[in-house]
This record gives structure tokens, sequence and C-alpha cells, in this order.
């Protein structure tokens, strides 16, 4: 009997585990654009795409030449501008995470192929307004292709790019993460973490979140730049609790049954 006890709270852990974890406060993509405002400059689209590599609902940010550095408006030819996606308020203190997942195809392994950079961004307040940015994503420009994480507080708090060792999956969904614990931020990739920073200045929680692409075309700035049309297709989804609850249920139903019998 203490046999199928332990295997039965075996089953159940993994359910306990998922509904005490970080509260992710990610807006849904199904939803998407109601709610979202362009943030720094609006991509050629950021849509719900529908149905892509086996997920539903998938976030498509689309970059072309349209929306180059000499496409736009004379104010707006900058490189600042060359970072183009939307923002959606978010309110969540200590314990809530963003989290969401970006296919990355196998072409993206090869600068030669075309320069793409795109991120998961965390807008953070302390109470008052914006303290930090903290972002994870992915790029192959300027370098080998990688993950990496932007700490604010590098460079003399000018912030600064740390590339990931975490090694790359391609043709295939990766998990990022970004978890706010009050004291820190920590950073995870399919559920591992990579990189905890404990410089978090002051923030008290999530202000908003921004999905963005990077748009390299027309920038005679960027050394080496391969600018190429693309799109990062990303996914969420809603965990679907009542689903977690019924199986705990049947499981603290079946511990109970055992007691039972234990008992007689």
């Amino acid at each position: 009997m203490n046999k199928s006890i332990s295997l039965i709270v075996a089953c159940v852990a993994p359910w306990l585990a998922l509904n005490t974890r970080a509260l992710d406060i990610t807006p849904n993509f199904a939803d998407v654009p109601t709610g979202w405002v362009t943030d720094r400059y609006q991509p050629h689209s950021f849509s719900d795409v529908g149905t892509y590599q086996g997920r539903n609902n998938v976030l498509g940010i689309q970059i072309t030449a349209a929306e180059g550095l000499t496409s736009r408006p004379t104010g707006d030819q900058f490189t600042f501008y060359n970072t183009q996606g939307m923002q959606h308020p978010l309110s969540g203190g200590a314990g809530s995470v963003i989290s969401a997942d970006l296919y990355i195809p196998g072409s993206w392994s090869d600068p030669a192929n075309g320069s793409v950079r795109t991120d998961m961004w965390g807008v953070m307040s302390d109470g008052s307004s914006v303290s930090d940015y903290p972002i994870i994503g992915f790029s192959n420009y300027g370098g080998a292709a990688r993950y990496r994480i932007w700490d604010e507080n590098l460079n003399g708090g000018s912030g600064g790019w740390v590339d990931l060792s975490t090694p790359v999956k391609y043709d295939a969904w990766t998990s990022f993460s970004l978890d706010f614990t009050g004291s820190s931020y920590i950073y995870s990739i399919d559920g591992t973490p990579v990189f905890t920073d404990s410089e978090v200045n002051g923030t008290t929680g999530f202000q908003a979140i921004i999905m963005q692409a990077y748009n390299f075309f027309g920038d005679t700035t960027l050394s080496g730049a391969n600018p190429v049309a693309y799109t990062a297709y990303w996914s969420n989804s809603v965990p679907d609790v009542s689903g977690s609850l019924g199986l705990l249920g049947l499981g603290a139903g079946a511990l109970v049954g055992l007691r039972r019998r234990l008992k007689v």
C-alpha cells in the first residue's frame, strides 16, 4: 500500500507545482492586437496569424524593407526606430512572470541567410516611473546565432547584452521566461534558469510587456548587417487550470480512498 501511495503522490506533485509557480501575467496572444499599442515603431504586421508549427493563436511580427530606416518619415530615420513592436500594459509584483515561446527556423543559424533579432521585454516600475527593461531573446547579428539577455546595469548603467551559452534549438519552439522575485530577475530557457540579475533598481513590479523584432534595412551604421524580410513567430498558452484541478482532485480522492482502506 505504501508503494501505491508513493506512486499517486508522484503523479500529483507535478500538478501541485504547476499551480504554485510564479503567476504568469503574459497577455494571451489570441487577443492581438486588442490592448496592444505601438512601441518605438510599428512593424509591417503584428497579428495573430492563426496556426503555425502546431500552435494556435500565434503572434507574427513581420519585418520588411517598407519600415526600414530610409523608408520611414524623416523624424523616424534613426537606429532607435529599428526596434519595431507593440506594448501591452501589465500589473504584477513579486512572484509574477512573463513568458512566450519563439519558433527558430534552421535558416536563422546562418547570418548569411539574413540578419534577424527578436526579443521579449519586461517594462518594470518602481511605483512611480519605469525602473528597468529586462529583455530576453534571440539574435544572429554581430556574432554567432545565440540567446541573450539585456542587463540594464552593465557599462556604467547604460546597459549591455549578455550572450548565453545555452545551445540554440532550431526548427522547434524555445520557451523564454522572465520571473520577478521582488529582489531579482530570473531568466529561463525551456524551464531552466540561465541567468539571475540581482540588481533590480528599486523595481516593485511589471508595468508592461513588449514583443518586438528588429529591422536591419537601410541603416548603414549597422556594420555587417544582412537585411532580409522575415517574420518572428511567438506563441503562448493559458494553462487549463480546470483540467489541472480535476486531475489534482482525482489524485486527492485516490489518496483518501487508500487511507480509508488502510484503516479498515
